[in-house]
């Protein structure tokens, strides 16, 4: 608000040399209580009311001059000047100068009349922004009286703000507390409440005028519209990272422009196809590229021109024959907003055909694999023991290096999983991972399997012949499992393969480089097979450059738990159930001897989650060969402490109470069940535990 609104421009002027009897006169006539003196035009002065008094009261003559009595150093205002801006303390009027000259004159009494138009419209505005706030607000006074309720919180609450407008607070929301930020006068955030049976998080803070707290606000966020739109908003940050992943992830170019031709987005396609980066063309219009010779024409402008979609042929500087496509993205207007060009390179057609029998032979073999990891668990390791902790850290360091593996273990303890993080970690990690098993095809078809063949090799083989394992895994892994089951005479040939890195197809004559890394896995034990002549030596030696063997889950009783819990949480989730195993079931689930190890554990698992009448798996629902053996191994128990050597009875003690204390963890993994069954007080258990630091041994988080 400016002064120029609200100043009087029909100025009445004193002469310096008016005697004071006619200033009088003035002022009474025209009923003002002063005025500014003018010479020539200029303003010299300001003569009030006040020094009229004073003149008189000294006993002054009537007939002088008020020049003598006038203000000679007198505060102007500009007419631009903000009203807001006076200091109306320092006098009750203002002469209003513009280029010196005198333009009018504002009292004390305009400028209040302009503050409190000033003061109404900031009311006004406030009101608006409140009321259009999304969120509830909810202002008291320092009694608890209602004094602010905007639309929002109509809509919350259902009331009106003339229903609820100075009543009191806590018989409106009686769970606000908000009066007590009035007592306490000090801030609250992120408090959790609810109105009605609508969950709210309001901020609250004090009212204070000139340090004293006379009233409170607070402000609600509705739990459940931040709860959606969080999930919204984690839906879409989901879906565009999908988007730019499959955007980057396309074999074939991808380039987007706006609807004039500037180009917005390309892929890395784009860059391999064309050998041009972002450098060269984003923010780039398709006029520009082709006029200064960038691409030689662009079907992005066809489109552009006939709005429709265009396919064309384009060749690049390097030479590449490129299949362009391009097509028009309209807007509900009808306008293009976009224009989505595919570019493929037709000159890879010929060497992608090439590549396709290869491929498909990937294909059938990978989708056989993952038919398989369907059913099994596969890639995650769940432990706890010490022994198998080794094992994967063992793994994880033969992954660094190039070498041969040879995995041994009975069947069922995961000896494929372990193969899987070698893979996983080595450095042929993104190359082929070719699995084959040795003793689920018949002889005669497992060296053409291996080795592949060549055309009219054998009857009934394709007349373009067929690549083998070795080729398909070429740059990648080759797991090779039961190779115990592998005949001597295809031991021979296994054996060139890997120390010559190449092999011959069936029927062929010239050898085929390969690079490949082996892992071997078998169940059986090679030193014996070597022994009677059943493994070659020499194989042995070349396989078990880095031999890992995994014990069976009878040699690490300590992972049976985990990972009945984690087979549980599976099935569960598999089957929609909710069962539970109790502690009695559990320990008899500890004590058996698992012939078929981890893949009968599982079997056994799901079986159970199947068939259990409830929510809870006892001992009843046990199986009798479960229950039978437990026994045998309950009886075997009782005996299972041994003196093998003399040493202090404390250091015996304490070494039996650790063991025993680690089983029952393992078990219960809670302190006051343990101590039940120790018949000892549960902090006993807890400052023991601590004592051997039980509670702090690392287990692992991933399962077969």
């Amino acid at each position: 608000m400016k002064i120029k609104k609200f100043m009087s421009t029909q100025i009445i002027k004193l002469d310096p040399d008016l005697n004071l009897r006619e200033a009088c006169r003035i002022f009474l006539e025209n009923k003002i209580d002063g005025a500014p003196v003018v010479k020539d035009g200029r303003l010299t002065g300001l003569f009030t009311k006040t020094h009229l008094l004073r003149a008189f009261y000294n006993g002054n003559s009537a007939t002088e001059s008020i020049k003598n009595y006038m203000t000679k150093k007198v505060k102007v205002l500009h007419p631009d000047e903000d009203i807001r801006d006076v200091d109306i303390m320092y006098t009750g009027r203002y002469p209003v100068v513009e280029n010196d000259d005198l333009i009018g004159f504002i009292t004390k009494s305009d400028i209040m009349r302009g503050l409190n138009r000033v003061i109404d419209e900031m009311a006004g505005q406030l009101e608006t922004v409140i009321n259009s706030a999304y969120n509830p607000i909810i202002a008291i006074d320092r009694e608890g009286r209602i004094r602010i309720w905007n639309r929002a919180a109509e809509k919350l609450t259902g009331m009106s703000a003339e229903e609820v407008t100075g009543k009191f607070i806590n018989n409106v929301i009686p769970e606000s507390e908000l009066l007590n930020i009035v007592k306490i006068g000090k801030k609250e955030y992120g408090v959790r409440l609810r109105v009605g049976r609508t969950p709210v998080i309001t901020n609250r803070a004090p009212i204070i005028e000139n340090g004293i707290v006379t009233g409170a606000v607070a402000v609600l966020y509705d739990v459940s519209e931040i709860e959606n739109i969080s999930k919204e908003l984690k839906y879409v940050k989901e879906l565009n990272r999908e988007l730019d992943a499959i955007f980057e992830a396309s074999f074939d170019g991808l380039y987007i422009t706006d609807g004039k031709g500037k180009t917005l987005q390309i892929n890395q396609a784009i860059k391999r196809m064309t050998g041009l980066g972002e450098k060269e063309l984003l923010n780039k219009t398709m006029n520009e590229l082709v006029e200064n010779g960038t691409l030689s024409r662009s079907a992005t402008l066809i489109v552009l021109e006939k709005l429709e979609p265009v396919t064309t042929t384009l060749m690049t500087v390097t030479g590449k024959t490129l299949l362009v496509s391009a097509v028009p993205v309209f807007n509900e207007e009808g306008e293009v907003v976009r224009v989505v060009t595919n570019v493929r390179d037709i000159s890879e057609l010929n060497r992608l055909k090439q590549e396709i029998e290869k491929l498909e032979g990937l294909r059938k073999h990978f989708e056989s694999q993952i038919n398989q990891m369907k059913i099994k668990f596969s890639g995650r390791i769940v432990f706890k023991s010490k022994a198998m902790e080794d094992i994967i850290y063992q793994a994880a360091k033969i992954a660094e290096v190039d070498t041969t593996v040879l995995i041994t273990g009975e069947s069922g303890t995961g000896k494929e999983v372990i193969a899987e993080i070698i893979q996983k970690n080595s450095n042929r990690h993104n190359k082929p991972f070719i699995k084959i098993n040795c003793a689920a095809l018949p002889e005669s078809l497992i060296e053409s399997e291996l080795f592949g063949y060549e055309a009219g090799a054998f009857t009934g083989a394709r007349k373009e012949g067929k690549p083998g394992m070795f080729e398909l895994a070429d740059g990648g892994t080759l797991l090779l499992d039961e190779i115990g089951d592998l005949s001597l005479h295809l031991q021979v040939k296994l054996l060139r393969a890997i120390q010559q890195q190449e092999i011959f197809r069936v029927g062929g004559t010239q050898p085929i480089r390969v690079d490949v890394r082996i892992i071997a896995i078998t169940n059986k034990d090679l030193e014996k097979q070597v022994v009677k002549g059943e493994f070659r030596k020499d194989l042995y030696y070349r396989l078990n450059v880095v031999p890992i063997y995994i014990p069976p889950l009878r040699a690490r009783r300590e992972d049976i738990p985990v990972l009945i819990k984690h087979f549980i949480d599976f099935f569960n989730q598999r089957y929609n159930t909710q069962k539970k195993i109790s502690g009695e079931a559990l320990e008899v689930l500890t004590r058996y001897s698992w012939p078929g190890n981890i893949r009968q554990l599982e079997n056994l698992v799901e079986r159970l989650v199947i068939t259990s009448r409830h929510d809870l798996i006892s001992i009843e629902d046990l199986p009798d060969f479960v229950l039978s053996d437990s026994e045998k191994s309950g009886e075997d128990d009782e005996d299972e402490i041994r003196v093998n050597q003399i040493i202090p009875l404390k250091k015996a003690v304490e070494l039996t109470e650790k063991k025993l204390l680690e089983k029952v963890w393992a078990l219960y993994n809670s302190c006051n069940r343990a101590a039940e069954v120790l018949e000892v007080d549960p902090s006993t258990v807890s400052r023991k535990l601590r004592k051997y630091k039980i509670v702090n041994k690392r287990g692992g988080n991933s399962a077969i």
